[in-house]
């Protein structure tokens, strides 16, 4: 007679064996620590709201995949450019991205805000570049953004703290950012206000070299993203 457990045990292991075999693609993704989205928790497990809406879909693809999270949008691009990562997110489109990568249909959407001192808000004129000196964080679209459109810019903060400081002590008359990088941590803060910008699609850079070898993935991914919503 087969006892309890070892019908439990077997049972584990079918379950296990399943999905290792609904398991197509194996994938390593190097994340840029860019909270709420993606970053560590206290144990140095990663967590996010980026997490929470990107992984069920990876699921769905069918990839085995590894994740690891560390510094900024830039060492993402670094790491996939150097074949040591197969994709990141969350992340929005930019020319630098997409000569190395593929950008996948939007995962959620990612709203740009001006960030001033609640009593600058109503002179405030971001059209009016020769004004202001701007500042956002390194490595990210928002300051890529700054940069090309012609604004006037200090050297990028890195972290979100370090660039409410910029404007606290006024090196910088405005800030740029993500809407819920500053909510994560200055949500309930009265003395600023918020200006949106403009609202961008966030999805999952794909690594053309990765790609190369699996050309059917994306299409697949796509799939799976227009499903989850």
């Amino acid at each position: 007679m087969v006892s309890k457990a070892v019908v439990q045990c077997m049972f584990a292991l079918c379950v296990f064996l399943a999905c290792k075999v609904q398991a197509q693609y194996n994938m390593h993704f190097f994340l840029p620590d860019f909270p709420p989205y993606t970053t560590t928790d206290k144990h140095g497990n990663a967590v996010g709201i980026g997490l929470e809406a990107v992984l069920p879909i990876l699921d769905t693809v069918g990839v085995n995949y590894s994740i690891q999270v560390g510094s900024n949008h830039g060492r993402a691009l670094s790491e996939l450019r150097g074949g040591r990562s197969d994709g990141f997110f969350m992340a929005s489109k930019n020319a630098q991205r997409d000569e190395y990568a593929v950008f996948s249909n939007s995962v959620m959407i990612n709203r740009w805000v001006w960030v001033v001192l609640r009593k600058n808000r109503a002179s405030f004129k971001p059209s009016d570049k020769s004004r202001y000196v701007m500042a956002s964080l390194l490595n990210t679209n928002t300051n890529y953004w700054l940069k090309k459109s012609g604004y006037k810019t200090v050297k990028p903060a890195s972290d979100i703290h370090a660039l409410v400081s910029k404007l606290v002590t006024k090196e910088v008359d405005a800030i740029l950012v993500a809407e819920a990088v500053f909510n994560s941590e200055f949500k309930y803060d009265v003395r600023f206000q918020l200006m949106t910008q403009k609202e961008t699609e966030f999805g999952i850079y794909i690594s053309k070299a990765f790609l190369k070898d699996h050309p059917e993935f994306m299409d697949k991914l796509n799939k799976a993203i227009q499903q989850q919503r």
